[in-house]
């Protein structure tokens, strides 16, 4: 079934700018999460099917990704918008998802994030009571990057924001033609 998205969108997903990036190139397509430190809970929660990737450099660190993915970093970092303000460019479409606490499993769909052994261990071991959950997504380009004001609302260690205007989603492309990216799926079906 192919993803498809919304006229408009007003949900917001935290993620590593550098994860972000990677989306945006078609070298990612997995989300790998707890859930933030301040969420209530047993953890992270899809809260929506369609979301705007809402980039960010906290808790960000180069040293949980493999070498050959440092440079989605420095792009990432290129692209930081002025203090104040967020960019969007890039909104994800939840296709599957699956909750885990084998290390096997996500080891074996290393072909398919960026992170490094280090990283999947550290998140494996906080909250060991919380499974990691994994989100196969869909990525889609926005026409251009669409900049806002960072609001009180937005800050703090969450997975999820309301935004205050919707985005439109008019436009965009998706990051990976449909066969490519069902030839991905296929593969992480297998594995999972």
């Amino acid at each position: 079934m192919p993803a498809t998205l919304p006229q408009t969108c007003s949900t917001a997903l935290k993620e590593w700018a550098t994860v972000v990036e990677a989306m945006r190139r078609g070298e990612q397509i997995l989300l790998i999460r707890k859930g933030g430190l301040i969420e209530p809970g047993s953890g992270f929660e899809l809260l929506s099917d369609s979301f705007v990737l809402y980039p960010t450099f906290e808790h960000q660190a180069v040293a949980f990704l493999r070498t050959s993915n440092l440079r989605y970093f420095d792009e990432a970092v290129a692209k930081k918008p002025p203090a104040g303000s967020i960019a969007f460019d890039t909104v994800a479409v939840s296709v599957t998802s699956m909750a885990t606490r084998d290390s096997g499993i996500i080891q074996r769909l290393s072909d398919f994030h960026i992170y490094n052994e280090a990283f999947l261990s550290q998140r494996l071991k906080w909250q060991p009571e919380q499974p990691l959950v994994v989100v196969v997504v869909r990525a889609f380009r926005l026409p251009q990057p669409y900049q806002i004001p960072v609001v009180p609302d937005y800050a703090g260690c969450k997975s999820w924001v309301q935004l205050q205007n919707p985005v439109s989603l008019e436009g965009c492309t998706p990051v990976l033609a449909e066969e490519a990216f069902q030839e991905k799926l296929a593969a992480v079906a297998k594995i999972s």
